[in-house]
């Protein structure tokens, strides 16, 4: 009789990852590439383009820190029962409403400052209307995954969902 080996289960639970999380996900991964792209636009000078890097250190600097931040929240769930890990004991709809909100702003400031009315010789680029429109997807997101958390059951204890 031949021994039989426990089949391998894959390393990442792709059944924890909901929608929402990809959406919060791709417009996450849009707002770093968003940093490579040109932001201010200039005729006059050595320098005809600048990207977020070079205009606005600040705003780079969190973007990537709220990028690596949902990448934590999306792959957590997913990785957790692998390793063992405990639920996160707080819900990732509102930190990522909250972290969407905040990048929502923060664009939204770098749009006006690179606003000139007078001026016919610099304007904006592209890379801070794709960071603004990334913004606005990732809270699309967080609204999905709001909408798409699990129902809460008669007699859990679960505290989360509707009733």
């Amino acid at each position: 009789m031949r021994s039989v080996r426990s089949r391998r289960t894959s390393f990442l639970d792709f059944r924890r990852i909901f929608i929402g999380d990809y959406v919060v996900l791709f417009a996450s991964v849009m707002t770093v590439v968003s940093l490579f792209l040109p932001w201010f636009v200039s005729s006059i000078g050595p320098t005809k383009t600048e990207t977020a890097f070079a205009y606005s250190l600040v705003c780079s600097t969190v973007v990537i820190i709220f990028f690596l931040a949902t990448l934590f929240l999306v792959l957590y769930p997913a990785l957790s029962s692998d390793f063992g890990l405990p639920p996160l004991p707080f819900s990732t709809p509102i930190v990522f409403l909250t972290l969407g909100g905040i990048l929502l702003l923060l664009f939204t400031f770098e749009l006006g400052k690179y606003d000139c009315i007078s001026c016919t010789t610099t304007s904006r680029g592209y890379g801070v209307w794709l960071a603004l429109v990334a913004a606005g997807v990732y809270l699309v997101g967080a609204v999905i995954k709001w909408g798409s958390r699990p129902l809460r059951r008669a007699g859990s204890g679960e505290s989360y969902g509707r009733a």
